[in-house]
């Protein structure tokens, strides 16, 4: 099936009997050509109705700007301490329930210490009692002089 738009350049025939601008089918069935009409008619793009409106000279398509009063102002104030409030509680909630985690987890290292302090006094008897070394006391001559003339004077 040949498809081609006729335009001014066709020869005078078709022009004729299509109209300009219109698709010339040929070579194809009658049914082939109104199918392929109704297609490229509902294909094309045509300008939205919105676009071919006329507006009379005292009509205006624009909307007049809201002037802000003096309630919405307040009730915008409201709304956003209201949000902050909202927020600052949420985080208290969030700092609250960290605090309770750290507490449960102190506690949880507590009872554990001391169960590992409790199984070691267990086996205390039972453990090898390392050897203590006793310095030897490294007395100077003078410290010995002094220390038998203490006991003469006893």
């Amino acid at each position: 099936m040949e498809t081609r738009p006729s335009n001014g350049l066709s020869s005078r025939k078709e022009c004729e009997t299509h109209p300009q601008g219109l698709l010339v089918f040929t070579g194809s069935s009658d049914r082939d050509a109104n199918l392929a009409k109704q297609f490229w008619i509902g294909a094309s793009m045509y300008p939205p109705n919105e676009s071919q409106l006329v507006l009379s000279r005292g009509s205006s398509q624009r909307l007049r700007v809201a002037r802000p009063s003096k309630g919405s102002a307040l009730e915008r104030r409201d709304v956003t301490a209201e949000t902050l409030k909202i927020q600052e509680s949420e985080e208290k909630k969030k700092y609250l329930q960290k605090a309770k985690k750290r507490d449960e987890i102190i506690q949880l290292l507590k009872k554990q210490r001391e169960e590992r302090i409790s199984k070691e006094l267990v086996s205390l008897p039972y453990k090898p009692k390392a050897k203590v070394h006793k310095a030897k006391k490294v007395i100077s001559e003078s410290d010995k002089e002094d220390q038998e003339e203490v006991k003469a004077l006893d």
